[in-house]
């Protein structure tokens, strides 16, 4: 038995010998782009399609375009790394909702705009700041708000995110 074993394995040295592996080349060819440059391109690609916010500014984060997965994870991004979009013009669609006796606003009304992910089991809301006068929408309706991104502290350094809308379309 030992000496079937030892032949196959022969055979299989032998019978290899002489003969190149497949190469598997992962070589990047001269022609392919780097990050930096697809980065670059992105950007410039962003910024010709740009949309216009009401006043005729440009924006920063047009959160109506992009798929629902993609909106509710830069929505999140924005939760945790609020510095990164302050000051920056931000165009969102979602839910209108009503938060009557908020903190946030001392004690009177805060609007949100509530975003769900594609399957509508996870939510994240952007608190909005925006004089409706007589027009208020329905909690609930599709709504999409036009407003800079403002970071601001509130008494015991806890740090308030929300949009001082420019326009809201029902």
């Amino acid at each position: 038995m030992k000496k079937i074993y030892l032949i196959c394995i022969l055979f299989v040295f032998i019978s290899c010998k002489g003969k190149s592996a497949v190469e598997t080349s992962f070589a990047i060819p001269e022609n392919a782009i780097t990050p930096e440059e697809a980065a670059v391109a992105q950007n410039e690609a962003t910024s010709a399609k740009s949309a216009l916010a009401a006043d005729g500014s440009k924006i920063d984060y047009d959160l109506s375009e992009m798929n629902s997965n993609m909106v509710y994870s830069q929505v999140f991004n924005m939760m945790i790394e609020p510095e990164i979009y302050d000051d920056k013009v931000i165009k969102m669609r979602g839910n209108f909702a009503v938060y009557p006796n908020s903190p946030t606003a001392n004690g009177g009304t805060s609007y949100a705009v509530i975003i769900s992910d594609a399957l509508a089991c996870c939510q994240q809301g952007i608190e909005f700041k925006y004089d409706f006068g007589d027009k208020l929408p329905k909690e609930g309706d599709i709504i999409t708000v036009t407003g800079v991104y403002v970071t601001a502290m509130l008494p015991g350094d806890m740090v308030f995110n929300y949009v001082k809308a420019d326009s809201v379309e029902m």
